[in-house]
């Protein structure tokens, strides 16, 4: 069957009409959303150039580690680290069912009929948080753009597993399942983003299922979050205990790891509900207000970063993470949606900051956690007299700030990539589409492998033989190549004002009314 036919009766029976008008626009016949380049030239070779990627990593994984978990792919080996519930595979579906690789998602799916995600081997713990962004949101997305019952039902068995985690004090879920000892319960702390980024794909199960519990375990977590006390208003603390549902006053305060997609989900439930339950609009906004104010620093020349703070009087660090980058993003999402102009140009400012972070490399890929500062300005500089200390190098240029990995691995990761998709939907500006162009060459250059694709050890050295991992994390599909490709796509695809990505970019229908 002809790959436009196909489409067309898929569009006909799912409503799926952005679907077919975006494949038309890729031929050249239908329309797009919004001017700018070519869209039949460079933007579709790029998308081509993605779409290459993702089948040279899809690929792999169908050879070497097909219905495990993870790819190794210097070894040509896997890995179970996820509980054997193929997660890769999982979390790649709807990657696949975006870039037209119905073969590829086909075969996939029928997979995902033999998983039974009631159970792991024994010896091995299910990651909640994981598990709900990965397996969750993945069964989901692909629902939600394929409309197949059988998906649905392996979305509930999932949820039904996940919710065991929930029989807590405070009914904050705990951060680990054995499904083979269902009452060893070992947890006593967690942290927010754990916590509160459940909020979307069980919500959005209780919608579909009908089921108001999947719902109301979700929304039960939210409320001990927000009500336990709290000493910075809009921030909160990295860790709160399960059982007595109070955080934890020494541990810090960052948009970074363990705390980010908490922030996320404030804003992305409120969109969810078609903006229709303004308390986590309120809560986005108090704490969009609070971030701006302690843990938004700038160098001395004014270029902002996002770091962390230990107490409520601490100055913010310099250190930054590359978990991070997904924060500009936000607040350009936040300031359409919710009509907050003025954080767009931060939202701009942060993500040149991020880009900046891969530009600066000797590879052009971004480190883990890394410091922006300033370069002294040659004038500054001693010199031998008589000699001319040359030109003056704005700070604020390219040229005039020094990046410094803390972290030096890329494990390829996507929250820069995911800013600038974001970012170019808001303001239609196609400089991030040339800097999304740009990461995406060294991502090929330096970490494409014989199969697949493979984590960077240090960003500063460019012999990939000496520096490739052996490994290749499920979201590099399921987020990193599907940002990409989204980023060289028309706003037809996967229109913001109809659908909401979860923090692991799994695309969900906003609700009606």
């Amino acid at each position: 069957v002809p790959l436009r036919k196909l489409l067309a009766v898929l569009a006909a029976l799912l409503g799926g009409a952005c679907l077919l008008s975006y494949y038309g626009s890729l031929s050249g016949s239908g329309p797009d959303a919004r001017p700018g380049p070519d869209l039949r030239g460079v933007n579709r070779e790029r998308q081509r150039a993605v779409r290459a990627a993702m089948k040279h990593a899809w690929s792999g994984y169908r050879a070497y580690a097909y219905g495990k978990d993870e790819l190794q792919p210097l070894t040509k080996s896997y890995n179970q680290r996820w509980g054997s519930w193929s997660i890769t595979l999982v979390d790649a579906l709807d990657t696949l069912y975006l870039m037209g690789m119905m073969d590829e998602y086909e075969d996939a799916k029928r997979h995902v009929q033999t998983i039974d995600f009631s159970k792991s081997p024994a010896g091995y713990r299910v990651p909640v948080f994981e598990m709900t962004i990965r397996a969750l949101g993945g069964l989901l997305g692909a629902y939600e753009l394929d409309n197949d019952p059988k998906l649905l039902l392996k979305a509930k068995q999932v949820g039904d597993t996940l919710a065991k985690a929930f029989n807590s004090p405070t009914g904050l879920p705990y951060s680990w399942l054995d499904l083979n000892y269902p009452k060893s319960v070992v947890d006593t702390s967690l942290c927010i983003a754990e916590g509160g980024t459940l909020q979307l794909e069980f919500k959005k199960l209780a919608q579909l299922t009908g089921d108001k519990r999947y719902r109301e375990l979700a929304e039960r977590a939210s409320e001990a979050m927000e009500n336990a006390e709290r000493p910075i208003k809009g921030l909160y603390p990295t860790f709160i205990d399960i059982s007595s549902g109070k955080y934890n006053l020494y541990s810090s305060y960052s948009v970074g790891g363990a705390a980010d997609s908490f922030y996320e989900y404030l804003l992305k439930q409120h969109i969810l509900h078609n903006m229709r339950q303004p308390k986590y609009g309120q809560q986005y906004v108090t704490a969009v207000e609070a971030i701006k104010t302690k843990l938004v620093g700038r160098t001395q020349s004014g270029m902002p970063y996002l770091g962390s703070i230990t107490s409520p009087d601490a100055a913010v660090t310099t250190a930054m993470e590359h978990l991070a980058c997904f924060f500009p993003g936000l607040l350009a999402l936040g300031a359409q949606a919710m009509d907050r102009p003025q954080d767009l140009g931060l939202a701009e400012e942060l993500t040149r900051t991020c880009y900046l972070s891969y530009k600066l490399t000797a590879t052009g890929l971004g480190p883990e956690k890394f410091q922006i500062t300033d370069r002294k300005s040659p004038r500054m500089l001693p010199t031998r007299v008589g000699t001319d200390p040359g030109p003056v190098v704005p700070p604020s240029s390219e040229e005039g700030v020094r990046i410094t990995a803390i972290d030096s691995r890329y494990i390829l990761r996507p929250e820069t990539i995911e800013s600038l998709f974001v970012l170019y939907r808001v303001t239609g500006d196609t400089k991030y589409q040339e800097w999304g162009w740009e990461i995406f060459q060294s991502i090929e250059k330096y970490t494409k492998a014989d199969v697949g694709y493979a984590a960077y050890e240090d960003v500063g050295k460019t012999d990939p033989a000496g520096n490739r991992a052996d490994s290749m994390e499920s979201f590099f599909l399921a987020e990193t190549l599907k940002y990409l490709y989204l980023l060289f796509s028309p706003t037809s695809l996967l229109p913001l004002n109809e659908y909401v990505l979860t923090t692991e970019a799994h695309p969900l229908r906003i609700m009606p009314n």
